[in-house]
């Protein structure tokens, strides 16, 4: 149809790109409406759960807070001594958090009321209120408490309340009743900003409804409202629902005359419904944004993909207007004329074969070609330098080696590729130029992105029929996996010295890591004067607990010891387990022996109040002092630290027998 080849794939390619971007346009729009219909969906859910957790969060933090006051020593002496002044102003200092707190005795009588700082004149009865009962059966434990009545405010209120009980005297301490305004629950969501005309709506079940308006400058709205379901246009169930878990998580409803996505989260302990609110008319403004955007992108892609549809058809049609200007050169008789072609598709490869033809006439010797594939199949790196030094061929190996590609490398000198180091200051290249073999040089490549590749190097010179040297033939093997190999084997030794003086059951010190650290420390100590302890101790009764309780109960026993050595003696202390039930401590610059012994007996009486073992623990413990003046070997310190753990064994059987 077309004279032209250029033309003709130009107007085809631009047809079938116009047709096929059309079609994906109409299939992507709609899909991506789609997406970002559910993106924001789950946006929308994702804000209402996390709406609900910061709810929970709040109130948690207020349970927490009311349970640290009724902990207060102001609280304990006024239930004790009546100081109503002290613990008035105790309760006042909190009037921040909560806006009216009262102390109720245990008969249920209001003793004393904050409101706002200032203490109330009037006393409620509380005596018969179910909440009363409620807080007594569940002793110092925070309950929180709907609908109940809240004479200090006309807004709905949230009710925390919690009995004191003393642990030690097992006594009532009193009850603290706190009031917590709807107003101040609705203000930890004010920061919550997901739109800019969305809002948040909170049901309390019971009709009364809060509004968390999106963050706005001070002159605007006021951000939290509340009101009555009664009072809200829309369906009574999503304001005044009968089942609130049955409430869908995301919905599009008309909500106060505006249609809008809903999404719901509940609030099962409070038994309130938290709905994220974002008008259908702010989502369609996103949406017509993303068809301008659309459109826009439409037309620069179809911009991009003609001129890729040139590019394509001009290089498609060059090379062949050059193969054929070729042609016409050769059939005159110009064997010289060689195509230089980069592309390896199918008019690249007969290109390619051209220029081979072409080279074949030329050379009556050996292809250049069974030389290129010599060097292509070498898996070793090849480097091959002129008379100048400079890198003048490499084998496909040393491409995929390094990351260059040929031409990068090609007029480059080795020291481009060679990291300076040591080992390539010390390798002979200079001997190179007088004819001589280098031999596995230990270097270092560097590829394009910088990481370094160890090397077995090798060079040799080529020679000409003179005996000059035109060219040198570099070999290169990687070693890279042997080196890791070698670093494996080192950090394989490394483990294995540290299991030698290490006690497999409790991570402690064996015998032979103690006595090695132990003979270190006590050379320390002898040019320091410190001073310095020795404890042995031996695990009482542990052949009963393996005999009756079995060995995993004795190993057990031995853990437990090993982490009271721990956490009693410091990181700079020695502790070792010597085998079977024997410890020792080698403690440096203590106090004085008995504060060792005290320290160790305290932490085992604390270890054993709080198990559920039917054992206790027991140390029978001999501590010796090391005199720098009269030094000893950590062989003579053991024996008689083992005489004194012997003695204090056969004491504690004596008062037992």
């Amino acid at each position: 149809m077309f004279r032209s080849l250029k033309l003709t794939l130009l107007l085809s390619h631009t047809g079938i790109i116009l047709l096929t971007n059309l079609l994906l346009a109409n299939v992507s729009y709609f899909y991506l409406i789609n997406t970002l219909e559910n993106s924001q969906k789950q946006y929308l859910t994702f804000i209402s759960r996390h709406a609900v957790q910061t709810v929970n969060n709040y109130l948690k933090n207020k349970a927490d807070l009311l349970e640290r006051i009724s902990a207060g020593q102001e609280v304990i002496n006024y239930s004790i001594n009546f100081r109503e002044t002290a613990l008035a102003s105790y309760l006042a200092g909190f009037q921040g958090s909560f806006p009216s707190l009262s102390f109720i005795n245990e008969q249920g009588i209001e003793e004393l009321c904050i409101t706002d700082g200032e203490i109330a004149q009037n006393v409620a009865d509380y005596s018969r209120s179910p909440f009363f009962r409620q807080c007594l059966a569940q002793p110092n434990q925070v309950l929180i408490l709907q609908n109940e009545p809240a004479p200090q405010t006309r807004e709905p209120v949230l009710q925390l309340a919690i009995a004191r009980h003393q642990y030690f005297e097992d006594r009532f301490a009193g009850l603290l009743l706190a009031t917590l305004p709807y107003r101040k629950i609705a203000a930890s969501l004010a920061d919550i900003s997901f739109s800019a005309t969305g809002f948040l709506l909170v049901s309390d079940g019971a009709g009364n409804i809060m509004t968390i308006s999106q963050p706005s400058p001070p002159a605007a709205a006021e951000q939290i409202s509340l009101s009555r379901a009664k009072d809200e246009k829309g369906p009574p169930s999503l304001f005044t629902p009968q089942d609130p878990e049955r409430i869908p998580s995301f919905q599009r409803a008309t909500v106060r005359g505006i249609d809008s996505f809903v999404a719901a989260a509940f609030i099962p302990e409070l038994r309130w419904t938290v709905m994220t609110v974002l008008p259908h008319e702010e989502f369609m403004r996103q949406v017509k944004k993303l068809r301008v955007s659309f459109i826009i992108l439409f037309v620069i892609f179809f911009v991009l993909a003609s001129i890729l549809s040139y590019i394509l058809a001009n290089g498609i049609t060059m090379p062949l207007a050059r193969l054929s200007r070729a042609a016409r050169a050769i059939a005159q008789g110009n064997l010289s004329e060689i195509i230089d072609i980069k592309s390896r598709d199918e008019i690249g490869k007969l290109i390619g074969s051209f220029n081979i033809m072409t080279r074949n006439l030329q050379e009556t010797t050996i292809s250049r070609d069974y030389f290129n594939t010599i060097l292509s199949s070498m898996q070793e790196s090849l480097i091959v330098l002129g008379r100048d030094g400079r890198i003048e061929t490499v084998n496909n190996s040393t491409i995929v080696m390094l990351g260059y590609e040929k031409h990068e490398l090609t007029g480059k000198s080795l020291e481009f590729i060679l990291k300076k180091d040591e080992a390539a200051a010390s390798c002979p290249f200079s001997n190179l130029d007088e004819g001589e073999i280098l031999r596995e040089c230990e270097l270092i490549y560097l590829t394009k992105w910088g990481r370094e590749i160890p090397v077995h190097f090798s060079a040799s010179p080529m020679k000409d029929g003179k005996g000059e040297v035109y060219g040198i033939v570099c070999l290169a093997i990687n070693i890279s996996r042997r080196k890791k190999m070698e670093t494996a084997l080192r950090q394989s030794e490394a483990k294995l010295r540290e299991i030698a003086i290490t006690d497999e059951l409790t991570s402690l010190l064996n015998r032979r890591g103690f006595m090695t650290m132990a003979g270190k420390q006590l050379q320390m100590a002898r040019r320091q004067e410190g001073n310095v302890f020795l404890m042995f101790a031996d695990v009482d009764n542990l052949k009963w607990v393996n005999d009756h309780l079995g060995h995993h109960a004795g190993d057990q026993v031995l853990l437990e010891c090993a982490d009271l050595l721990r956490a009693t003696f410091r990181d700079s202390d020695t502790i070792a387990r010597l085998g079977g039930d024997e410890f020792a401590v080698l403690l440096i610059d203590p106090a004085d022996e008995k504060s060792v012994i005290t320290r160790l007996e305290k932490n085992l009486r604390t270890k054993n109040s709080g198990g559920q073992r039917s054992y206790e623990l027991s140390l029978s413990i001999g501590v010796v002092r090391y005199d720098p003046e009269n030094p000893s070997s950590i062989e003579e310190l053991m024996n008689r630290a083992d005489n004194l753990m012997y003695e204090c064994k056969q004491q504690k059987k004596q008062e037992m027998g």
